[in-house]
């Protein structure tokens, strides 16, 4: 297999799971609250914030090939920690190795590929090459998932928490026959190398991308939060069943949802991939409103399908154009960086939310989220329309 080829079979390791959000309604089934599910997303996000700088600078310094490996050793012992849960401490422990694992892995396996691309000369090519690599990881992941969901409506959550783990151990080995190329350890201080990279970070031709992707994440993320067990709920009373009696059509539902229509937002004609970037931030939350109003699975699920397609092309268009504007120097870091400004506002939505769904139900906090998140998206495109945002936000790699 040539080398190429092998990032590319990591990468689609890497998105194949076989529970995907239906582990909420495996928390669930343990006896934890909406509450405390939306604490550990938190510890998560938050673990990021404190943990994606310090590791983006080992990928920057040390070795970007070793902070992946670190990443996905976590990765597989944090599932091992799932397998066994029983509480909200284990929960927790969990959310804090999730949390390694991203950080180590975010920034500098991208920057690992980018700069092996670079060095056979081949970064040209890096738009299309995420552009297949994401089309195979589509049908893998969905094939996965819904053998995940049935496994786990016949057979309870462990079997496929097992299988998620055999993949996690095949990535390690394969990540370990990946050499590295084109990396040159950066010599600058600690403290020095941080600064330039929160510098470039907050410059005017990356910060107002990121903040903007920030925003549709927040938008996509809320119509996806707890989304499972909602439309469970409408499911069992269409169907005159209970909540796990729909696990297996929910896993159906997921990947129609949130895989299947990736293809879609990858593979579409860059006209209108950069017709969907433009409308992402209005249209979004948009999409959950309508999921409040009308409560029929298949129009939620439709509305689920236009949410992922709008979501992915957005943040595709996002992630090459940032790969494009990054010094090498800093990649992993200021990609690190990027990660761990997105991930404190998600940790403060998170926590924000599971409470507020506690308080106020699922379908109310939904609809009253949605409705924020619609006027920061209008204030967005205000601001571009008018002219302060429009050049920065302008997709510089496609003209």
């Amino acid at each position: 297999m040539n080398l190429l080829n092998r990032y590319r079979l990591l990468m689609v390791l890497m998105h194949t799971g076989f529970l995907g959000n239906l582990v909420v309604i495996y928390y669930l089934s343990k006896g934890l609250s909406y509450a405390q599910i939306g604490l550990a997303t938190a510890l998560t996000a938050w673990g990021i914030v404190l943990l994606e700088v310090p590791t983006g600078i080992v990928g920057d310094r040390v070795s970007r090939k070793l902070s992946v490996l670190i990443g996905l050793t976590l990765n597989a012992i944090a599932t091992l920690v799932l397998i066994f849960l029983n509480g909200f401490p284990m929960l927790l422990l969990y959310a804090l190795l999730m949390a390694l694992s991203v950080a180590f892995v975010s920034g500098s396996l991208q920057a690992w590929l980018f700069d092996t691309m670079r060095h056979l000369g081949r970064e040209r090519e890096f738009r299309e090459f995420m552009k297949g690599t994401k089309s195979l990881t589509i049908p893998v992941s969905a094939l996965t998932l819904v053998i995940g969901a049935f496994l786990a409506q016949l057979y309870r959550f462990t079997l496929p928490l097992v299988l998620s783990f055999i993949i996690e151990v095949a990535m390690i080995i394969l990540a370990l026959s990946i050499p590295e190329y084109g990396f040159e350890p950066v010599k600058e201080s600690y403290g020095k190398h941080t600064l330039g990279a929160f510098r470039e970070l907050f410059s005017g031709r990356i910060f107002p991308l990121v903040a903007v992707s920030i925003l549709v994440s927040l938008e996509t993320n809320q119509f996806r939060k707890f989304f499972e067990p909602y439309l469970g709920k409408v499911l069992a009373v269409y169907l005159g069943t209970t909540l796990t009696g729909t696990l297996g059509l929910l896993g159906i539902a997921e990947v129609t949802v949130r895989t299947l229509p990736k293809f879609i937002g990858i593979r579409i004609r860059d006209s209108w991939s950069l017709r969907l970037y433009s409308v992402a931030p209005v249209l979004v939350p948009i999409l959950t409103i309508l999921s409040v109003l009308y409560k029929n699975p298949l129009w939620i699920v439709l509305l689920g399908v236009v949410a992922t397609v709008v979501s992915t092309a957005f943040q595709f268009n996002i992630a090459i154009e940032l790969q494009h504007r990054l010094p090498s120097e800093k990649r992993a870091t200021i990609l690190s960086a990027d990660s761990m400004v997105s991930a404190l506002t998600m940790g403060s939505f998170y926590t924000v939310y599971g409470f507020a769904v506690n308080a106020l139900g699922l379908a109310k906090a939904r609809l009253v989220f949605a409705l924020g998140l619609l006027a920061l998206g209008l204030l967005v495109k205000a601001l571009e329309l008018l002219g302060p945002l429009k050049k920065h936000l302008e997709l510089e790699h496609v003209s």
